[in-house]
């Protein structure tokens, strides 16, 4: 591919390429990684289809000014003329065409998809239920169910953290509690910092409304017991 040769041709190549790769850049961390993201082909299409999109809306609202920047006149002979004629402006079109706008355009996406709302006839674009499960948690005990039978759990809060796609299932789980056969809450576990659980191999995780967690509230401990044995 031959390198641009003025700045109008560098200008082109920059509208077809860099806004789409900044909205997909600035989609993926607001996002975190989906599953069409694993596959490169669907990445470049969606930056060019992107950038393809955002193009014709630049054509269309700031044309004539974008015309009259790249084909001013030099002020002087042998000063620099179109792009260059107006560095600053130039400047200004650029970091709000390539970057302000398509960043602009993928926190839009995210407020919308955060808001629930979805368009006609589309999918919901979770990969996993393990995302889906894990969406918007609120502060919650949680236990988990190994193939072997035993119960792991504890107060899932803000300090706590769970893996998504494309990442394995794993989960970090602020405080641990001792855990009863059946699956009921014990106390906190004595100097817990925490419980790590790599979920490949479980059989279930379940959520259990227990209110403030152990050790915040002195008479917790039965709360959360008795809504363990409701949840059985």
């Amino acid at each position: 591919m031959d390198i641009p040769g003025t700045a109008a041709q560098l200008l082109i190549a920059l509208l077809f390429v860099v806004p789409g790769s900044v909205y997909q850049a600035a989609r993926s961390r607001l996002r975190g990684p989906t599953p069409d993201d694993a596959v490169p082909s669907a990445r470049i299409l969606r930056a060019l289809a992107v950038s393809a999109f955002l193009d014709a809306l630049y054509a269309l609202f700031f044309g004539s000014t974008l015309v009259s920047l790249a084909t001013q006149k030099a002020d002087q002979p042998g000063g620099p003329s179109g792009f260059m004629a107006d560095p600053r402006k130039t400047g200004a079109f650029a970091l709000l065409l390539l970057f302000a706008i398509p960043v602009a355009v993928a926190i839009a996406e995210y407020w919308v998809l955060r808001r629930g709302w979805t368009l006609p006839l589309t999918y919901d674009p979770t990969p996993r239920a393990w995302d889906f499960a894990f969406a918007d948690i609120e502060p919650t005990y949680v236990r988990v169910l190994t193939v072997d039978g035993t119960w792991l759990g504890g107060w899932y809060g803000e300090n706590s953290f769970v893996s998504s796609f494309p990442e394995p299932r794993e989960m970090f789980i602020e405080t641990a509690h001792l855990m009863e056969a059946d699956g009921t809450f014990g106390p906190e576990q004595p100097g817990s910092n925490g419980l790590y659980v790599r979920c490949d191999d479980i059989r279930a995780v379940e959520f259990v409304d227990g209110g403030a967690p152990m050790g915040d509230n002195g008479d917790s401990t039965e709360e959360v017991a008795d809504h363990g044995d409701e949840a059985q």
